[in-house]
């Protein structure tokens, strides 16, 4: 049995991860660039979805390209997770994180009250696994929707008071604080959270890589 490389800088998705593989057979690795490809510009579900999984296998081979021949890896695994929210147009709109300056609170402000208040949006992971030693890859896209609360006025200062939304795609956890605005999550929670583990009980026995029991 080799070795399953977490290309990622997230805690939360190796936590997530080894509810499903043994935490002595995970490695992470993260991708040596920090750069990614942005969403300036692309309105539609289509054209943001494919620059999603674009990003997701730019970071696979990155990861990849840092494991040698001699490495006893087998499987290499990484995501990427965006929040997704239409506007009043009906356009398509990825939320990233928080500006760094101390704009941060009046952007999340923005974003709770005109693009979450009683309204549904869409959290969308990809993920892309590959096998270092046959090259074979499998891809997927993960989407939840994320319904959120009517009133949320009432809780904002308290809200951005936790200054939790800070580092946080779209400005929440749903784990923590931000789960107060949410009333129903429809698809993988665990997908919200960072790491759609619904579609990884699936694609991982395909490479012949046993689950957690």
């Amino acid at each position: 049995m080799g070795r399953l490389i977490l290309g990622s800088r997230s805690p939360r998705r190796r936590e997530l991860l080894e509810m499903l593989v043994a935490p002595g057979l995970i490695d992470v690795r993260p991708p040596r660039s920090s750069d990614e490809l942005g969403f300036e510009g692309l309105t539609s579900w289509l054209d943001i979805a494919q620059q999603l999984q674009r990003i997701a296998r730019e970071k696979n081979d990155d990861v990849l390209s840092q494991i040698s021949s001699s490495d006893d890896s087998q499987l290499v695994l990484t995501a990427d997770t965006v929040i997704v929210a239409s506007d009043a147009l009906g356009s398509y709109r990825v939320l990233g994180q928080p500006p760094r300056d101390d704009s941060w609170r009046e952007v999340v402000r923005g974003w709770f009250r005109d693009l979450y208040a009683g309204r549904s949006h869409i959290a969308a992971t990809a993920i892309c696994l590959t096998d270092q030693r046959t090259g074979r890859r499998l891809e997927r896209i993960v989407q939840s929707h994320v319904w959120v609360r009517d009133d949320v006025e009432p809780l904002l200062d308290w809200y951005l008071a936790t200054e939790e939304p800070r580092g946080k795609a779209g400005g929440y956890a749903l784990q923590g604080f931000g789960s107060v605005f949410v009333t129903r999550v429809e698809g993988s929670i665990t997908n919200v959270v960072g790491l759609p583990l619904d579609a990884l009980v699936e694609l991982l026995p395909q490479f012949g890589w046993p689950l957690k029991k």
